[in-house]
């Protein structure tokens, strides 16, 4: 009997010894043991937030920060752009007219310094984003579907001054609901709460922290106030899975687990969000394990193939635009301007206003180089600013794509300013952000090509730290920015408005305003027949063509490059963080 039982014995040894071996093999003998910093997600980027004001950050850098910190009321469904899921609302309803929509608030759940979320929470963060209405801020997609008009402080309207109308918008209504009033149909409003403007903040704590408090004479001393006044500019009190613990400028952001969360525990103690421009380092970094996801431009995809210790996730259906903007009213404080004259040795500040010169850069530009070169392919041209993947997109405008056209280039140059720009040449400086190297090509490329046509033409290309970039294209200091969109929502709205109208995002730091487009931008968001609305998008996108205020760049498609040990991740183009969702994230083999 007793043989028998250490037969047995090792045999079930035996077994768990070839199991073991069979689970090494298919995790590529890799082990678990080797993973680095197993409680901390770590990410290699190439710029910080600009702030941590859920209403004022419209950039991806503060938005992958506060989207950790601060829930909105529901969010997309892993991969949907089109599905959602409840998060701080558990339950929600839209009246048959399309104008109200209702909002049960959860119980139970506590900001990250334990007050409770109320229904008076959602109601205050709504009002205080439309009272404080920053300029460059995201603020104009609730003005919008509740007031009609994309600000109160872009365009003079007193009637939105009132703090009575403010607060007739959204309210609190019996048992524990949340109540938005639209002025009319508004098929985007539900996607426009998913993000983190959408973020509910708490409002004792703000008001604590010197924020709106609910006044009249509190109102106008923050509305629109200047970016270093911005109350929450620095701090961040949410319900999310992450805290913010510290954040050192220009270096890192660190968030920590938030142990009361209300939902399922985040996967990680903490998430480290490093500013590291440099791209080598990066590469370095994420191949030794020392980060698990570094941002890779399009420029060096090449260079990830079949790297050791990476998983590469390719061909990433991205719904973005990336765009040169021409600013037709410079600021006479630019430093990028030279003379600030046209006589050879700077540009006058509404250089880009003449249409010739927009027309002689835009032909100048080399879209089969920069495709092919700075992205490995890795990007489309497109025609119009709505991309694929959006609402409304037209396949069939290839006629309305500029081409490289040195000649058509030269026409335009002769043309502008009566000829002047030719006879006296011209010396202008083109600015990116730096660690971004595919703009860095884009900007190369055309400063060569434009300088090339003439002896006199002296175009430049310079650096610029992120923080600095978005300051000065808000100041109207650059000449020209090269940046990209990310849909807020996945309409065509969202960047038609951007690119078009005379309040959008990229169009009024740029001062392009032409009346027929805005008008068109607004009949087409207002119109609730699709055929008028796919017309109307083609209209704009001629009109874009022949008004030339930028350069349509590339649409692109991404890849997304992780240590080995990461799993989990799912693509949803709607997320601001290019590694995705953090809390679906591991760290296992």
């Amino acid at each position: 009997m007793k043989k028998t039982i250490i037969n047995k014995a090792w045999l079930l040894l035996t077994l768990v010894l070839v199991l073991s071996l069979l689970l090494a093999a298919c995790a590529g003998g890799k082990d678990p043991g080797t993973i680095k910093n197993k409680n901390t997600f770590i990410v290699a980027s190439i710029g910080g937030p600009e702030t941590l004001d859920p209403a004022a950050a419209y950039d991806s850098a503060s938005g992958e920060v506060l989207q950790m910190v601060y829930e909105p009321l529901i969010y997309y469904d892993k991969e949907s752009t089109s599905e959602y899921v409840n998060v701080l609302a558990d339950d929600w309803e839209v009246s048959a007219d399309g104008k109200t929509y209702r909002f049960h608030i959860r119980e139970g759940v506590k900001f990250h310094n334990g007050n409770d979320l109320t229904p008076e929470d959602v109601e205050y963060t709504f009002e205080r984003s439309l009272v404080q209405d920053y300029v460059g801020a995201p603020t104009w997609m609730i003005y919008e579907p509740l007031f009609g008009i994309g600000s109160s402080s872009h365009l003079d309207d007193d009637s939105l001054r009132s703090l009575d109308d403010i607060k007739s918008k959204v309210e609190v209504v019996d048992g524990g609901w949340v109540e938005f009033y639209l002025v009319g149909p508004y098929e985007p409003f539900i996607q426009i709460l998913a993000s983190w403007w959408g973020g509910i903040v708490d409002k004792d704590w703000c008001i604590e922290n010197g924020d709106w408090d609910g006044t009249q004479e509190s109102y106008e001393a923050l509305n629109n106030p200047e970016s270093n006044a911005w109350p929450l500019d620095l701090i961040a009190m949410g319900t999310g899975p992450f805290e913010l613990e510290y954040w050192d400028k220009a270096v890192e952001v660190s968030l920590v687990k938030h142990d009361n969360y209300w939902g399922d525990p985040a996967p990680f103690e903490r998430l480290i969000i490093k500013d590291v421009p440099e791209w080598t380092t990066r590469k370095l970094m994420l191949e030794n394990g020392d980060v698990d996801w570094a941002y890779v431009p399009t420029i060096n995809y090449g260079e990830m193939e079949g790297a050791e210790g990476i998983t590469a996730h390719e061909n990433l259906p991205l719904v973005q635009c990336e765009g040169f903007f021409f600013n037709f009213d410079i600021s006479e404080e630019s430093a990028f301007i030279g003379s600030g004259q046209l006589d050879g040795a700077g540009i006058p500040t509404d250089f880009f206003a003449d249409i010739d010169v927009r027309k002689g850069f835009t032909y100048a530009f080399d879209w089969e180089a920069y495709i092919d070169d700075a992205m490995n392919g890795y990007g489309i041209q497109p025609a119009s600013p709505i991309v694929k993947g959006l609402t409304y997109y037209n396949d069939n405008l290839d006629h309305l794509k500029y081409t490289h056209d040195m000649a058509k280039a030269e026409e335009h140059f002769r043309a502008a300013f009566g000829g002047e720009v030719w006879e006296k040449g011209f010396t202008v400086t083109l600015a990116y952000n730096s660690g971004n190297d595919t703009r860095k090509v884009a900007t190369e490329i055309l400063a060569t090509n434009v300088s090339a046509l003439n002896p006199k033409f002296d175009v430049r290309s310079a650096p610029q730290e992120w923080t600095s970039y978005g300051a000065q294209m808000y100041a109207r200091i650059l000449p020209a920015f090269q940046v990209g969109w990310l849909p807020d929502f996945m309409d065509a709205h969202n960047f038609i408005y951007t690119w078009m109208h005379e309040g959008g995002y990229w169009a009024y730091f740029q001062a392009y305003n032409n009346p027929t487009a805005t008008d068109l931008v607004e009949q087409g968001i207002n119109s609730t027949d699709p055929n008028e609305r796919q017309a109307i998008y083609d209209q704009l996108a001629q009109i874009h063509y022949d008004d030339c205020p930028g350069i349509l760049l590339v649409q692109p498609i991404g890849n997304r490059y992780f240590k080995d040990w990461v799993q989990g991740f799912y693509f949803n183009p709607a997320n601001a963080a290019d590694y995705g969702w953090v809390p679906d994230l591991r760290k296992d083999y």
